[in-house]
């Protein structure tokens, strides 16, 4: 992914001089004692320029994060038809406004999938079976109280850093997302709903005597079958070949059963590797499951920014909300695209402790 030049990708509200004033007013309300957790925390999302920012970003992001950060601003706008760079979009300031607070909270919610995905992966999970998340519950819950606490985190993170003391931030991190009314431990329901656990539908058995579809030899058959149809009526037929249609019918139920099989092993498998296909796939209150834990202080700092850049055109304060704004196609792309980064850099500040670091905390 690559990021044009600043002031073109950004657009003319994204001026870098504007964000150092505006950090510089901040500066002056800490110097005071009077700056809020929210102030401090829009000065570290922005003590680089968009430009930089998205540059960096980008450069060190796995291809998964890149890519569903694409597929987000795609599916909101649609691809770029070709040779039609100067395509317009026209809208109002409350609804760019309400657009670019959703992005930054889809960017947060990014972030919290892209863990979530990494904890399947230490799991070694492949499906999203109860049955299979069940067993890897009770594998982490080492004294089997029904709960995941902070030792037995603290010990499943110790093989991902190879028998190392995970960094104290990495079980903050596990325990906050997951522990949904923040009790201090993970329960089952918390454990299953974050990671998506579906039930799993019956399992069919397959037909025949062979589980690779290669029947056993059939001994022959003889005399005749009587047969009823779905009017009432009746009719007689050859034994062996009526047996010879019922073989062939079963075969082909199983070629359709195994080919069901390999499109779900195939769609688990996207699940697995692919951010947005997992986000997808998730009902809503699962979804909602991966952002609910965002606090007050985080929220407010989304509002902070996107009531910073979205600056009237003569640069005198914010732009109304009924106000019209035109940009090119390309730059609403872009600025999309660095609300998205602003909502994964507040959550990856949070998971690390730089955040904390900043309010003081």
């Amino acid at each position: 992914m690559h990021v044009n030049d600043p002031d073109e990708s950004a657009g003319e509200m994204l001026s870098p001089s504007d964000m150092q004033r505006l950090r510089s007013r901040i500066q002056q309300i800490q110097e005071s004692g009077l700056a809020t957790p929210s102030q401090k925390l829009f000065e570290l999302a922005t003590q680089k320029s968009p430009y930089t920012l998205m540059t960096e970003f980008f450069a060190g992001a796995s291809p998964q994060v890149s890519q569903a950060m694409q597929d987000a601003v795609t599916s909101l706008l649609g691809s770029l038809p070709p040779f039609e760079f100067d395509a317009q979009m026209t809208t109002t300031g409350d609804k760019l406004a309400a657009l670019m607070l959703q992005l930054q909270m889809t960017g947060y919610m990014l972030r919290n999938a892209e863990y979530v995905l990494m904890v399947r992966k230490i799991l070694q999970l492949k499906t999203r079976s109860v049955s299979e998340y069940r067993a890897a519950f009770d594998r982490i819950d080492l004294d089997g109280s029904g709960y995941i606490e902070v030792g037995e985190i603290e010990t499943l993170l110790r093989e991902v850093y190879k028998g190392e003391d995970a960094p104290s931030f990495e079980v903050a991190s596990f325990l906050t997302l997951f522990d949904a009314d923040a009790d201090g431990k993970v329960s089952w329901d918390e454990f299953a709903n974050l990671l998506g656990a579906i039930e799993e539908d019956s399992n069919i058995q397959p037909l025949g005597d062979a589980a690779d579809g290669n029947a056993a030899p059939r001994p022959p058959i003889t005399g005749t079958v009587t047969v009823r149809m779905d009017d009432g009526s009746e009719m007689e037929m050859d034994a062996d070949a009526y047996m010879e249609q019922l073989a062939a019918e079963a075969q082909s139920l199983r070629q359709e059963l195994s080919g069901l099989a390999m499109e779900e092993a195939e769609r688990q498998a996207a699940l697995s590797g692919s951010i947005s296909s997992y986000v997808a796939s998730l009902p809503e209150y699962q979804l909602k499951g991966l952002s609910s834990g965002i606090s007050d202080d985080v929220v407010g700092a989304m509002r902070l920014l996107v009531q910073y850049i979205l600056r009237a055109p003569d640069g005198d304060g914010s732009l109304a909300k009924d106000q019209s704004v035109t940009m090119e196609q390309a730059k609403l792309q872009t600025l999309c695209l660095y609300q998205l980064v602003l909502g994964y850099r507040l959550r990856e500040a949070e998971a690390t402790g730089e955040a904390s670091d900043a309010i003081g905390s």
